[in-house]
Order: structure tokens, then sequence, then C-alpha cells
């Protein structure tokens, strides 16, 4: 676990909106913008401490050139942990530790330089 004190634990965007070939994220404006997923660098468990009422556990995707989140409730039928659990390195052991967290706390999950 990490909790850096420059993370966004309450983010506003911008959120990942479309996985294809590229990702597509939209910022709370409307600006869309896309990334290609080979550039990700590394995944996050963002989670912080208003659950349950508000939207407490999103996945941070840090690319080359930005960041674009996923609320961790969109997951609706668990398609999109298990694509990415498919990625080698991913860390369960990390998610298992961010889903159970209910404190302001950053989870790596998968790092592109530790493969």
């Amino acid at each position: 676990m990490n909790a850096h004190s420059e993370e966004n634990f309450y983010p506003r965007g911008p959120w990942l909106v479309g996985m294809d070939e590229m990702f597509t994220c939209k910022s709370a404006s409307g600006i869309t913008s896309e990334f290609d997923p080979k550039t990700i660098q590394k995944i996050k468990i963002i989670t912080n401490d208003k659950g349950p009422f508000e939207e407490d556990v999103f996945w941070k995707f840090e690319y080359t050139g930005g960041e674009c989140y996923f609320p961790s409730s969109g997951d609706k039928d668990g398609s999109f942990l298990a694509h990415f659990q498919g990625l080698r390195g991913f860390d369960n052991k990390a998610f298992i530790q961010a889903a159970s967290s209910a404190n302001n706390a950053a989870f790596v999950v998968w790092d592109r330089n530790a493969l």
C-alpha cells in the first residue's frame, strides 16, 4: 500500500468511458481523449473514507502523458476486473487489500516497471 499525500482520493475525472484498441477518457467538461493501453505504466486502486454512501473505490490508470479513472461501481458484471486480472504481474493481494480498505489509500495492482 502506498498512501501518498499527492494522491487524489476524491477524483472527479477524467473518466474511462471506452475500452477498445484505444482507451477513451472523458473529462467533467465533456472533452474526450484517447490513449493506447500499451502506454499504461501503472494501475492503482484508490480508496477513500466516503463509503458506503458515496463512491469510495476507483481504478486509476497512469499512462504516458496522463491519467484516467474508473469508478469500481461501474464494473457491474466483473468483466472489467477480469480483463485486468489477466495482465501478467497483476497483484491480486493488493486488490484484495484495496477492496477491504475504508481509508484514504492507494494500492498498486500493476506496475510495468515491476515486470
